[in-house]
């Protein structure tokens, strides 16, 4: 059985308690997913594992099943066709928020009654909630609905304006771990005009060693960037909400097995996924927050024996165009500040990520030797 580390073992170690409300806040490819899984195989209990992606899910599915040895029935209620949960008895129901919301799905839960809730990549609930997709923001309400005893709630990255919300829903909240980036991750910052963009993205690309993803915005930006890799003769692929599930499953092999050198995608790509052969990750343009730029460029540096990069590009007139994400939203226009306060000021950016995460933890820091800032 796998040593575990400790922060794994803390996190084990208060789930014990009754109640135990738990948060995980650890590096991108720590082995988080291990605590639930452990859990999960050791105790004979009904588990409610929330997730926002039909990929993890799968992914989760199969993880779960290899820990409990088919001992404990696994139920896949997300993506097509989906299951509701076990029929009797302990076992672990895989599903995600909108699922729970479903009024054909409310009475299946309320009926099996979880004594177990796992939340797993919790920090959608601060990025995702607020009107993306507002099924998230029902999830705490879900411990004192079903009168759950212990719930996990694991991420790598946690703003401290989420935790403290997160903590008046479920006091008391214990939190173990704290944030921080790849070991081997360096990271590079660009100022690049529209203009220059592709030509630079393309080049920086194609001098890359290894398989890694290009993350754009939108469905038609990764079409477009998919075409002109095409042209240069990278085998590339595009991955987005828009393709079918048939599509998807797909791709997702081609992926795990590195068939594909260059994956252009929308944000959610990858998250949560084992992909440690990625080598490297470009932002097309900045993302409109910095959780979710910090959870792209996590895609990378997994292989915690490897060096791996992440390049983000970005100009003054992006952050214009990212002003429609606002819709009327402060704590979004405060995101917006935030990012391009980190564009600009000239200092360590791996630090930079580090305070802005764990602002009561974080006091002197040394210079991270593995940015543009530090490397010049």
């Amino acid at each position: 059985m796998m040593q575990l580390k400790p922060f794994q073992k803390h996190a084990l170690e208060a789930l014990k308690s009754d109640p135990a409300h738990v948060l995980c806040i650890a590096p991108t490819g720590s082995g988080k997913s291990l605590i639930f899984e452990r859990r999960i195989a050791e105790n004979r209990q009904r588990t409610l594992l929330v997730t926002p992606l039909v990929a993890l899910a799968r992914q989760q599915s199969a993880n779960v099943q290899r820990h409990t040895e088919g001992r404990l029935r696994v139920t896949l209620g997300s993506g097509r066709p989906s299951e509701g949960p076990p029929a009797e008895g302990p076992g672990s129901w895989i599903v995600s928020p909108e699922t729970l919301i479903h009024s054909g799905r409310k009475h299946a839960l309320n009926a099996w009654r979880p004594d177990f809730l796992v939340v797993d990549e919790c920090h959608c609930l601060w990025e995702w909630g607020e009107n993306f997709r507002p099924a998230f923001a029902e999830i705490p309400k879900l411990v004192e609905r079903f009168g759950i005893p212990r719930s996990l709630w694991l991420t790598a990255t946690m703003p401290m304006a989420a935790r403290m919300d997160l903590r008046k829903q479920l006091p008391p909240l214990i939190e173990i771990g704290e944030f921080d980036l790849p070991p081997f991750l360096d990271l590079q910052i660009e100022r690049v005009s529209w203009r220059e963009r592709i030509s630079k993205l393309v080049n920086w690309v194609q001098d890359q060693e290894g398989p890694g993803v290009v993350f754009a915005q939108t469905r038609d930006s990764t079409e477009r960037l998919c075409r002109v890799f095409h042209a240069m003769g990278e085998s590339a692929v595009a991955y987005h909400a828009g393709l079918s599930q048939e599509e998807r499953r797909a791709i997702e092999q081609s992926i795990s097995k590195a068939d594909m050198r260059v994956i252009i995608a929308t944000s959610a790509f990858g998250m949560g996924m084992d992909h440690k052969h990625l080598r490297w990750v470009v932002l097309a343009q900045p993302p409109p927050s910095l959780l979710a730029l910090t959870q792209a460029i996590g895609r990378a540096g997994r292989d915690l024996t490897q060096r791996s990069r992440a390049l983000i590009f970005w100009h003054e007139e992006d952050f214009r165009l990212l002003e429609w994400t606002i819709q009327g939203s402060e704590r979004r226009r405060s995101d917006l500040r935030d990012m391009l306060d980190f564009f600009k000021t000239e200092s360590c950016r791996r630090n930079l990520l580090r305070r802005y995460f764990e602002p009561l933890r974080q006091t002197s820091l040394k210079p991270c030797g593995h940015c543009d800032f530090c490397l010049h």
